[in-house]
């Protein structure tokens, strides 16, 4: 998250426009691998004049696919907590069919309109998760922490879990949501200078790291409309208004 946040704003500084814009699902049809030359290509952004890495057409690394359900609220009574406590979820089955074994860590990130960055799985007790597979009355269904690890090939290995992150800002009105380690295809942007910055691996731990690169990747970006007032959200369904692969 740290470095995201500092990479933005030295790749601005550069030049090099908005990272986190990419090509929406429209665009891929009726490509041919053959015109790619490259597995990076950098397109020019009309809007800013800057130009940023974007997904390419035609995929030519790994990539899962991703099922989606909709993107919901949950009420919960947390133990020793008088009043239920709302949480947010995204269910979702990930199935590799890419021709090879590959590890999957999910990394899903939430963001408001107004700034605030939520990664799934914070301040998320079990007990929401518990719910939540309750709802769907689906025993296989795997908790957040259990989704890390090797995926293995076909639909009979296919895992379904939830994204859960706790309530946000009742001010938002739009969320974006970004559903990271689903794609190998990644793209580097050269940074103005060497930033430090401390980065957390997918066991959890961290380490302070130098970098004259930022390492982006193809990422799945979602965005919301939320409606309603505060008190009347856990009972009114958000909006998908915005669907597409960007790089990261």
């Amino acid at each position: 998250m740290r470095l995201c946040v500092a990479a933005m704003l030295l790749a601005a500084a550069a030049g090099l426009g908005t990272v986190c814009v990419g090509q929406t699902a429209d665009d891929i049809s009726g490509a041919s691998s053959t015109a790619l030359s490259s597995k990076i290509i950098t397109q020019k952004d009309n809007d800013n004049g800057g130009s940023y890495p974007k997904p390419l057409i035609v995929p030519l690394e790994w990539e899962f696919k991703i099922e989606l359900g909709k993107f919901r609220p949950i009420a919960v009574k947390l133990p020793n907590k008088d009043a239920e406590q709302v949480f947010w979820y995204l269910r979702y089955t990930v199935t590799n069919k890419s021709g090879e074994d590959h590890i999957f860590v999910p990394e899903f990130v939430l963001y408001t309109e107004n700034g605030q960055i939520i990664r799934a799985g914070k301040k998320t007790p079990g007990t929401v998760f518990d719910k939540i597979k309750k709802l769907y009355n689906d025993p296989l269904m795997k908790a957040p922490a259990a989704m890390t690890g090797k995926l293995l090939q076909g639909q009979d290995n296919a895992k379904t879990s939830v994204a859960i992150w706790p309530d946000f800002d009742p001010n938002a009105g739009q969320v974006s949501v970004f559903l990271g380690g689903l794609s190998g295809e990644t793209a580097s942007i050269p940074l103005p200078s060497p930033i430090t910055v401390v980065q957390t691996d997918w066991r959890g731990k961290e380490k302070t790291v130098t970098k004259d690169k930022l390492l982006l990747v193809k990422t799945l970006h979602l965005q919301y409309d939320i409606p309603g007032e505060k008190s009347a959200r856990r009972f009114l369904a958000p909006k998908l208004i915005k669907k597409r692969w960007v790089m990261r």
